[in-house]
């Protein structure tokens, strides 16, 4: 590993032999270092790689300004929530993560409070990461003795839904949460029903469109066969298949995505099992039908 750019005293741009980068982070790696010269393991204290859509300038910003005690504190939240939700939380979230909660922990010691936008929806669509979130509280509250507001778990859980997509966009991942907060709505009115945001059939819905968000962010295909049952569900179900096309609208309108046939077919399906009794919704999908989303958005 040499340096290929040097940004401060304790932060370089590395580049090993295959020409991939990393930031470094180490106290006095970068003083009187030039491009060109050997980068000493033995001051290295942490890499990070740039991920999509961060340049290799503004992760060195982001790292410069976090105290290592604040991303070594991260790195264990980081390591529980991959443990928790699955390989998708990689360390991409690592940086934005101890940024946010660096700042957490200096806006506590000045006594500031903030409010997040959307903490219900949050906390409704997303309720394993915010599990997770009020799990890293804990850590927090163990590792420094200071207990964040319960809130805090929000923005945390936020961070690692972002992670999913391969981003730390976060202002992609709100827009998305508020695009599934108005589908509910949508089902909500069309069909005069309560949903129970704690139930089953939510959190598979929540899950296909999470699924259908990140297949359409990284221009992938569903791979599904062909379930030709178009005509009969929509002859069946006139209403929610209605609704499910009015969804895909509100998903083109948002996202630009062209959503076809198939996915209206399994969005109508979804509508049914929100709106209508197990037993009938079984009826409908008979035994041949997918009953987890996991096969469907492969």
């Amino acid at each position: 590993m040499r340096v290929a750019k040097v940004f401060n005293n304790n932060v370089v741009l590395g580049l090993d032999e295959h020409g991939a980068e990393s930031v470094i982070l180490g106290r006095g790696i970068g003083f009187q270092a030039r491009p060109g010269d050997p980068i000493d393991p033995l001051l290295v204290e942490k890499a990070f790689v740039p991920s999509a859509g961060t340049t290799a300038e503004r992760l060195a910003a982001f790292v410069d300004e976090i105290p290592l005690d604040d991303i070594v504190l991260t790195e264990e939240i980081v390591a529980v929530a991959r443990a928790a939700l699955g390989d998708h939380v990689t360390r991409h979230v690592l940086v934005p993560l101890a940024d946010h909660i660096s700042f957490a922990l200096r806006r506590a010691a000045e006594g500031i409070s903030i409010e997040y936008p959307l903490s219900w929806e949050i906390a409704t669509l997303y309720p394993a990461e915010v599990a997770v979130g009020r799990t890293a509280l804990e850590i927090i509250e163990q590792r420094r003795g200071v207990r964040l507001p319960d809130l805090e778990a929000v923005p945390i859980a936020l961070h690692l839904v972002t992670t999913q997509f391969g981003t730390v966009d976060i202002g992609t991942t709100v827009r998305m949460t508020e695009v599934l907060s108005e589908v509910l709505s949508i089902i909500r009115d069309e069909h005069g029903t309560e949903i129970d945001e704690d139930s089953v059939e939510v959190a598979r819905f929540v899950t296909h469109l999470r699924y259908l968000f990140a297949r359409e962010r990284a221009g992938r295909s569903a791979n599904r066969p062909g379930l030709q049952l178009s005509e009969p569900v929509r002859a069946a179900r006139p209403r929610e298949y209605g609704s499910a096309l009015r969804i895909a609208a509100l998903l083109d309108e948002h996202f630009g995505w062209n959503v076809d046939e198939d996915e209206v077919l399994f969005l109508c399906l979804h509508v049914t099992r929100l709106t209508d009794e197990p037993t009938r919704t079984a009826a409908l999908t008979g035994p041949a039908a997918p009953t987890t989303d996991r096969p469907l958005i492969a």
